[in-house]
């Protein structure tokens, strides 16, 4: 069951997907949307920008749930390809918003610096979760223990990003398991060419 507050951010959240023009939200409308009063949304936020700012550390971390669901007692290949999963299913959420954040930039100028930071904090838990996930294939004898190369890691999260872009985008035809397996086996060629 969710709390009013829940509720309230969940209705902001469809309002931003539905129309990403942040500018137009009201109180009154996410009241409406939430099918609560408007005086109940004040009890909660003082105002439609701490309610805009909430909704996106809410945001925020639930995705940041997501990418960091516990992978324990999977394989190398299994880690690996659930995170990436995990990584798509965000992306594909998190589209409409991020078309939100980019077409009211001015309006959110104030948040700009509190997503960032938690945005630098999850991109940072990423590149430990992927350290993790490649000791594991190291462990498992699937990646050659090897001198770290110069910008590999970058290449990898550019084949990573890349690919989930394109595909989240429709420029890329494949179903999402031969997506995933493209994926790894491009990563695994980078990562054993010496």
């Amino acid at each position: 069951m969710s709390t009013t507050k829940e509720r309230i951010l969940s209705a902001v959240i469809e309002y931003i997907k539905d129309d990403t023009n942040l500018e137009s939200i009201t109180l009154s409308k996410i009241a409406e949307k939430a099918q609560i009063g408007k005086s109940t949304v004040y009890e909660h936020f003082s105002s439609k920008e701490e309610l805009i700012i909430d909704t996106y550390q809410y945001l925020l971390e639930h995705y940041r749930s997501i990418l960091t669901k516990d992978l324990s007692g999977l394989s190398f290949k299994e880690q690996f390809i659930e995170q990436v999963k995990n990584i798509l299913s965000v992306m594909l959420d998190a589209k409409t918003i991020i078309d939100g954040i980019m077409n009211n930039k001015d309006t959110l100028v104030s948040i700009g610096k509190t997503v960032e930071e938690k945005v630098l904090c999850i991109q940072k838990e990423m590149e430990d979760r992927f350290l993790s996930i490649f000791k594991k294939g190291v462990e498992e004898g699937t990646i050659p223990l090897q001198p770290h190369k110069p910008y590999q890691s970058n290449v990898i999260q550019a084949i990573i990003s890349g690919l989930l872009y394109q595909y989240a985008n429709g420029m890329i035809k494949l179903d999402k398991d031969s997506l995933y397996e493209l994926i790894y086996d491009t990563v695994l060629l980078v990562i054993k060419t010496r």
